[in-house]
């Protein structure tokens, strides 16, 4: 009799799919784990509870239901991790088709509305699927949650302070209020690429994909731009990246401890960029020496270094596309390759030098499956990857009219000498440390078949390497001119792909380790993972109490008040004073808040990431209101080039007096309204 109840109560669940659902408690986590994150998020930001209620909705709807078609549906083989890399993977394709609608003169919301239904039409219910969670604790799965926290806390708190009221209060980073200009261009815009707000009357086709996913979020809600930016799109990314090293150790290296294995994935030193060792080794032997800790503060508060202070958009996810990246091929034998060719495939728009680096990667990994199977279909997903990055790049640097920027030309050992020249031979020493666990047991027995599948990931992490040895960039806008050092970007994912191969060449012979040679792996782990935990926990308490002390800080609120006195609709802003006040002044050429602080648009207050034609003319003439004397030539630019407002930093060269209608005043600012 129990028997043939089961048996109904299973048919009539199957029959009633809604009673299915109130059966199995866990479907309700995250509906009701969403409403708490609209309530939190509410009284963090001041924003209307029912914006951010529907700016969850238009996650769930964008991201995951669009994202079933990159994704399989069957979220309950592999929990939490996969639905997150879901749901961003189905923003990003999201962005992209709100990207196209404006390249094609359409309605912006004509491609993700299209994506959503298509997802309906070919998955049906499964679209609309959600994980229901499997709560199991293991003291190894805390510790490196614990861990994983600790190191995304440093972008989480960042971005929770620049996060509260009509504006954001502060700023870390001298870059996150590009990042935020861009947002708002994308929210008002009608065009691709977006007009800049920097530059009066300039176009510039960039990396925008998590600038874009923040702006659909902010068209299709309502929220402020700096609220998704900094609310919602920052802190999922966190969350994207921390599920993307949860995926990709449970198909790389199931066999080693996730306490070490999760939180090495995510960290980001040595970065190549900067020499690692050059910086600390000379510090750990004075310190060692002497035995002073004068050496290991100035190591700990260096927090560029540890990789900890990076919170601007196209960084973040570009780091999430990377370990979504290779959890994605790792798990393509049983998940197919849909994922990975679309990640890398469109990874240019959200980070160029990333997309060319892990398109490099693909294409070196895939040719030498090729040339060991004798086969030529590794060779397919490859050529599938460089199909839509070729595509990505005409619909986005093409089609829409805007002036070139860069030209690649062959320059062999181009990285090699920038380094050799800058940091010596201390490269090899981050590159050894990169690969020491990896390291530690070469040599110890003879290579499995399946080690000797981790060849291909080796390879992977080291095409960027050759990318940047083989050529370089030639910046060719007006008055630019010369290489560029933002070639050598293209190693940044390095790290975390020469980590992953460390990880599953260990885990693939963990069972064949003694004891000793194991806690000597776990140690060497230790020591990559636990200095950095440190300092990201040590920076978090910095963020939390003393905020004025994290990287590039700038307070926006003085600006802000004088800013608020200037409608946005058809005012042109001129300023005497161009340089961002984050390091006491130490960015010149980019005053970065007029723009990104409400969406005004300025005359040209942007000459250090934006060059055009007009560029040298306006810097000429914006010099006058630098001037000590007033003249009449002002007045006629600003009829010439309609400027309606003058912003005038009160304690830097500017002419006094002004004859103009002054509608605002403060401690640091002016403004005054053109006739």
């Amino acid at each position: 009799m129990a028997h043939a109840r089961d048996l109904a109560g299973v048919n009539r669940r199957r029959r009633f799919p809604v009673i299915s659902t109130l059966v199995h408690w866990q479907s309700w986590i995250v509906p009701l784990l969403a409403a708490l994150i609209a309530v939190i998020g509410a009284l963090v930001s001041g924003a209307s509870p029912f914006r951010v209620a529907v700016a969850l909705a238009v996650l769930y709807a964008a991201g995951t239901v669009t994202g079933s078609l990159l994704v399989a549906c069957d979220d309950d083989a592999d929990g939490i991790p996969w639905a997150i890399i879901r749901l961003i993977a189905g923003l990003l394709l999201s962005t992209l088709s709100f990207f196209l609608s404006l390249v094609l003169s359409l309605p912006w919301y004509v491609g993700p509305v299209a994506l959503v239904l298509a997802a309906i039409a070919l998955r049906g219910r499964a679209a609309f699927s959600l994980p229901k969670p499997r709560l199991a604790f293991t003291l190894d799965g805390v510790v490196a949650g614990v861990l994983a926290t600790v190191l995304m806390l440093p972008l989480a708190i960042s971005a929770l302070r620049m996060t509260p009221g009509d504006y954001p209060p502060v700023f870390f980073n001298v870059d996150t209020p590009y990042s935020l200009e861009h947002v708002h261009s994308l929210v008002q815009t009608r065009v691709y690429p977006p007009e800049s707000l920097s530059n009066l009357g300039g176009r510039r086709s960039y990396h925008v994909g998590v600038q874009g996913i923040a702006a659909l979020i902010s068209r299709t809600s309502g929220l402020a731009p700096h609220h998704s930016l900094f609310l919602i799109v920052l802190p999922l990314l966190a969350a994207g990246i921390t599920a993307a090293a949860v995926a990709a150790r449970q198909r790389l290296c199931p066999a080693l401890p996730a306490a070490v294995a999760v939180p090495m994935l995510i960290v980001a030193v040595p970065s190549l960029w900067y020499s690692f060792w050059s910086y600390i080794g000379p510090r750990l032997w004075i310190a060692a020496s002497k035995f002073t800790a004068g050496p290991i503060d100035a190591v700990i508060e260096y927090y560029e270094l540890w990789g900890v202070a990076s919170n601007v958009a196209q960084n973040v996810g570009a780091q999430f596309l990377t370990l979504a990246a290779v959890a994605a091929i790792a798990a393509a034998p049983s998940r197919g390759w849909r994922l990975p060719i679309f990640l890398i495939g469109t990874a240019l728009i959200v980070k160029t030098s990333t997309g060319i680096a892990l398109l490099a990667g693909l294409l070196l990994s895939q040719a030498y499956r090729a040339v060991v199977a004798r086969r030529f279909e590794p060779l397919v997903p490859a050529a599938a990857a460089a199909a839509v990055f070729a595509a990505t790049y005409v619909a986005f640097w093409v089609v829409p009219p805007v002036q070139a920027e860069y030209a690649t030309e062959l320059f062999p050992l181009f990285y090699l000498k920038r380094m050799a020249a800058r940091e010596g031979l201390w490269l090899a020493f981050d590159l050894v440390w990169l690969l020491l666990p990896a390291v530690v047991v070469l040599g110890t027995f003879r290579l499995t078949e399946a080690q000797k599948g981790s060849l291909p990931l080796l390879l992977f992490g080291l095409a960027p390497l050759l990318v940047v040895n083989l050529t370089r960039t030639i910046d060719v806008r007006p008055g630019a001119g010369g290489a560029t050092e933002d070639w050598i970007q293209i190693i940044l994912p390095v790290p975390f792909l020469l980590h992953a191969f460390a990880l599953s060449f260990v885990g693939q012979g963990w069972t064949r380790l003694g004891a000793r040679l194991r806690a000597a792996v776990i140690v060497v782990m230790a020591l990559s993972v636990v200095p950095a935990a440190f300092v990201a926990g040590r920076y978090s308490l910095v963020l939390i109490r003393h905020p004025e002390n994290g990287h590039e800080f700038a307070d926006n609120r003085s600006i802000a008040a004088a800013l608020a006195a200037i409608p946005l609709e058809g005012s042109i802003i001129v300023t005497n004073d161009l340089r961002y006040p984050a390091q006491q002044f130490a960015r010149p050429n980019r005053q970065l808040q007029i723009p990104a602080l409400f969406g005004h648009q300025a005359f040209a207050v942007n000459y250090q990431y934006e060059i055009f034609g007009f560029s040298r003319e306006r810097r000429e003439l914006q010099s006058m209101l630098q001037a000590s004397d007033w003249s009449d030539a002002i007045e006629r630019d600003a009829r010439k080039y309609h400027w309606t407002h003058f912003l005038v930093r009160k304690d830097y060269m500017h002419p006094r007096p002004i004859p103009l209608e002054q509608i605002f005043e403060n401690d640091s600012y002016s403004v005054y309204r053109f006739k």
